[in-house]
Formats: structure tokens, C-alpha cells, sequence
């Protein structure tokens, strides 16, 4: 779910009303419901879903947002917090925001915020997330918002020297790295602390998972998304979609089990 708040360009600084962004980023406004969210829940039989914060200039959901939709509906929603990673007291923010509302974990959109996984001056955050025993998310491959980010900020490759410096911090990819599958893949099958979510183009999905790149990344990380409220191409999104995506899957139903639910509780496991 996310907040409105004005669209601006995290590099320029320039308010981008009117440009196609802000255009496309109204079309989201009919899923922003939380009555809407939950109906698509139901219809996929879907007992719980990540609430993601982000404190980004373009998308925006504070801590306190997902806060307070965990707490009004907690049997429904599991909330990752989110800090700038760039702030000087942002680990000190970050712990106290997981530590104030219970989250499970953090998430982070590098070409939003405007920052490099791998920058040493984020390593702090990261060590706090060590201490707290709290995973990451990180946003990996091609973004919807054009030449206003940065697009080699979402290179899998550089969480590589991330899960190098810090094998104790559970890390997760997002969209199978789209378009970066095959540099995700391959971060992924290193790292044992590495997973990956299937929140991919319907499309993309079957062609992907199949059972030799399951068996070789680890059927044991990879964890089932959908995005959601991010519109695909023309289709309207409907989580029951991606659910069926999985379930079509010519896998064993076990491995299709630790997808949808096992995987994800194992990575956030403290």
C-alpha cells in the first residue's frame, strides 16, 4: 500500500507531474485499498501478505503506514520497514522503527533511493540488520520509472559483495531479477543466505522456473510474490494470477509448498 505524496525525481529533485510516471502511477490508485487489497487476497487464498515501507521520493509508504495496517488487520498483513540507507543516523532509525513496530524485515529500492547495494557507506545498515536478525529486500533488475533512476543501481551482481561481506545477513531479490535473471540466478545458487521472489511478468514465470534452475539456485530459496499493486503490461492485476502461475508450475507440490509459504518463513526465522 502506498501513501500519496508528490511524485519527484530522486536525481533531479524536480516535481514530475505530468510526465507519463505520475501518469502511470494514478492508474495504481483503484488497488490502493486495503478492502481492495484483501478481496484479491481471498480470491487467490492467500492468508497473508508483506506490507512493504519505502522511503523513496517516487513511491512512498512510511513505517508508520504499514504499521498501521499490520496492527488493524494482523492476522492478514506482515510489515518490512524501511529506512534512506544514504542518512547518517539511519541505523540507528532502522532499529528503532523494527524494534517499535515488530517489523520482520527491510526493504530497500535502490534506484529510488538513489544508492549503491554495495556502497560502503550503507554497510552500517547492514550490520544492523545482522545484529537484529532481520533480512533484506533489495529491488533488482529493469524499473518502470525510465531515465529518472539509475538502472545499474538494481544490478543483482553488486549484492554479491554484499552476501560476500555480510554471510550472516538473509537477502532477498526481487521480480527473478528481471531481465537480470541469469545475474540473479547466479548470486542466488552462490549464496546460501540469497533467495529470490517470483514477483516476475506472468509470463516470465514458466519459462524461468523450471526444475533445472529450481534444482540449481535451491528449491529452498526461492519465495512466491506478486507485486502487487504494480499494473503488468495492460492486464489488470489479480494475485490469483500469479498463485495459478506457481500451481502450473511442472514441479513437485512439495517444492511448490516451500515457495508459497515455507521458504518465506524460513528467511525471516530469527
Amino acid at each position: 500500500m502506498v501513501e500519496a505524496k508528490k511524485v519527484v525525481n530522486p536525481i533531479t529533485n524536480k516535481i514530475l507531474s505530468g510526465t507519463s510516471v505520475y501518469r502511470k502511477s494514478l492508474k495504481l490508485i483503484p488497488f490502493l485499498s486495503v478492502k481492495t487489497l484483501i478481496k484479491q487476497m481471498d480470491e487467490a487464498n492467500i492468508s497473508k501478505s508483506v506490507l512493504y515501507a519505502m522511503e523513496a521520493p517516487i513511491v512512498y509508504s512510511s513505517n508508520e503506514y504499514v504499521a498501521k495496517l499490520v496492527k488493524a488487520y494482523p492476522k492478514r498483513f506482515i510489515g518490512f520497514g524501511s529506512v534512506n540507507p544514504l542518512e547518517k543516523d539511519a541505523s540507528d532509525k532502522l532499529e528503532a522503527k523494527i524494534k517499535k513496530f515488530s517489523f520482520k524485515g527491510c526493504k530497500f529500492h535502490p534506484p529510488l533511493q538513489n544508492f549503491y547495494p554495495n556502497d560502503k557507506k550503507v554497510f552500517p545498515v547492514y550490520e544492523t540488520l545482522v545484529k537484529m536478525k532481520i533480512p533484506v529486500v533489495f529491488h533488482t533488475g529493469s524499473t518502470p520509472f525510465g531515465n529518472i533512476v539509475k538502472l545499474e543501481q538494481a544490478n543483482p551482481l553488486l549484492i554479491d559483495e554484499v552476501a560476500n561481506c555480510f554471510p550472516k545477513l538473509k537477502i532477498m531479490l526481487t521480480h527473478l531479477g528481471t531481465l537480470w535473471n541469469n545475474e540473479a540466478f547466479m548470486v542466488v545458487e552462490k549464496h546460501p543466505n540469497v533467495y529470490i521472489d517470483t514477483s516476475a511478468y506472468l509470463y516470465e514465470i514458466p519459462k524461468l522456473l523450471d526444475e533445472n534452475t529450481i534444482e540449481r539456485i535451491g528449491e529452498n530459496k526461492i519465495i512466491f510474490g506478486t507485486d502487487y499493486p504494480t499494473p503488468f503490461g495492460r492486464k489488470i492485476h489479480r494475485m490469483k494470477d500469479f498463485v495459478e502461475s506457481i500451481k502450473r508450475l511442472n514441479i513437485k507440490e512439495n517444492i511448490k509448498n516451500k515457495i508459497f509459504h515455507k521458504n518465506f518463513y524460513r528467511m525471516i526465522k530469527r
